[in-house]
């Protein structure tokens, strides 16, 4: 077991990435790398436990703990950036984990950057709250549930024989419906934001914002590794960003990494 784990971490450094078949892996290949990944970790072999967990990640496996886990192996190694653009990921698919959350704000306060946020409306706040709770599967799991109790609603009012039973079933069908509604839309917005994320990390130790799409732009200001900015645009590889204190700019492609 010891020599095939060896095996596969050697093959895994050879270039820099292992993509052999990396979309071919059986199930078991996937938990042998998984495994080694786990104990490179454990051993303090970071850059050995980042080579595997990416492997894992090119082979189409994607899963909430696969990205905390490589998260930690970059701010084990420092890489603050990388870091965070993971646990931002592992945060789409378990939008509700403290741990995930905990350690998030721990690399945030490694950062250079201390943006002051616009102050938001309150029900903005709890929306956001609110629809992070689950993510987009979560959500349809429970649209599903409150469908079922709608049409059991519904049944409960045209079967039933007595005033106060038509009442129960009209008020718990209108009810459900309302929440079925509500949970539909926040997983058909959570599935967006996974999918087509407006939101990029900063990978540059310093990343200037210009004015304009342009290298020979006017420097509005300068962003640190590990600074979250929200995309607005496109031109031609560059990205019209805007932060949580509301300032916009410019900035290349090169120095951000998209969640």
């Amino acid at each position: 077991m010891k020599h095939t784990k060896a095996i596969l971490l050697i093959l895994l450094l050879v270039g820099g990435v292992f993509s052999l078949s990396a979309k071919e892996l059986t199930q078991a290949e996937q938990v042998e790398i998984w495994n080694s990944a786990n104990d490179a970790y454990g051993k303090g072999a970071y850059d050995e436990a980042i080579v595997a967990y990416d492997s894992l990640l090119a082979s189409g496996y994607e899963s909430a703990k696969l990205y905390y886990n490589l998260g930690n192996a970059y701010f084990k190694n420092n890489r603050i950036g990388k870091a965070i653009l993971n646990y931002n990921r592992a945060l789409q698919l378990a939008p509700s984990s403290e741990d995930i959350q905990y350690n998030l704000q721990v690399a945030n306060a490694h950062t250079v950057n201390r943006i002051d946020a616009v102050p938001e409306f309150f029900l903005t706040t709890w929306f956001r709250s609110l629809r992070t709770m689950f993510n987009s599967n979560g959500w349809a799991v429970l649209s599903l549930i409150f469908l079922g109790i709608t049409l059991a609603g519904a049944m409960v009012y045209l079967l039933s024989g007595t005033v106060r039973g038509r009442k129960i079933g009209f008020s718990a069908g209108v009810i459900a419906l309302i929440l079925f509604i509500f949970a539909v839309f926040f997983s058909i917005r959570q599935k967006n934001l996974k999918v087509d994320s407006s939101e990029a990390i900063v990978m540059s130790s310093a990343a200037p914002v210009k004015s304009s799409p342009d290298s020979n732009g006017t420097d509005l200001f300068i962003l640190n590794e590990g600074a979250k900015v929200t995309i607005l645009d496109n031109l031609n590889g560059w990205y019209e960003i805007v932060i949580a204190s509301g300032n916009k700019g410019w900035i290349s492609g090169e120095y951000v990494e998209i969640i």
